[in-house]
């Protein structure tokens, strides 16, 4: 995996060049590229989250509110949203309710970042968690989420949103019922209509 050739973008645009890199060179060198967030919500409006694996390079055993990673050579941002969920927890989504939310530009992190949402019903005993990057997954409520980033903070336990989480949730909330709206998603996410926004 940590082989993999990467996308590097213009830093302007956010588009390929056409250059491919291994993840070491793209880090040593600090050049642009494309990463996801999948952000997976069920009908109760909570997140489901996960625990960075403990060996990880970066926020070891950090919580975190969405899975994703680098865009790879020849992928898409949807068709690397796709295989993260795959990998990471076993979950195929059908493409289109994989709804692209946002893409933004990090300065900082030097990455474009496209925000994705879909849902998911199940129980997580039935996700196949990838060991090597993560430990746990579990649901949580947005208003719980808060409340640990207002005593740990984004620096301690958690990794909760692209910019700010509660503006975050307000956003994939509307879109979300935007899909339903549009029938992307069937009878069994119904309830995702009677979702109230979590108090500040």
């Amino acid at each position: 995996m940590h082989d993999e050739l990467l996308q590097i973008v213009d830093p302007a645009t956010g588009e390929p060049t056409g250059d491919h890199v291994p993840r070491s060179e793209l880090f040593e060198k600090k050049l642009w590229c494309r990463t996801t967030n999948i952000f997976v919500l069920n009908s109760k409006g909570e997140l489901l989250c996960h625990q960075r694996s403990l060996s990880k390079e970066r926020y070891p055993g950090a919580w975190s509110t969405h899975f994703g990673g680098h865009v790879t050579k020849n992928e898409s941002f949807k068709m690397s949203a796709l295989k993260e969920l795959g990998e990471e927890i076993g979950l195929a989504v059908h493409p289109h309710q994989l709804i692209p939310w946002r893409t933004s530009r990090k300065d900082v992190q030097r990455i474009w970042i496209r925000d994705f949402i879909t849902v998911f019903e199940g129980d997580v005993s039935e996700l196949k968690l990838q060991k090597e990057e993560l430990e746990a997954v579990k649901w949580y409520s947005p208003e719980a989420i808060i409340e640990m980033l207002s005593t740990d903070g984004e620096d301690g336990g958690w990794l909760a949103g692209t910019h700010d989480f509660h503006t975050d949730y307000q956003c994939m909330r509307a879109v979300l019922t935007a899909g339903i709206d549009a029938g992307l998603f069937g009878g069994d996410f119904k309830p995702l209509r009677n979702w109230h926004p979590p108090l500040a």
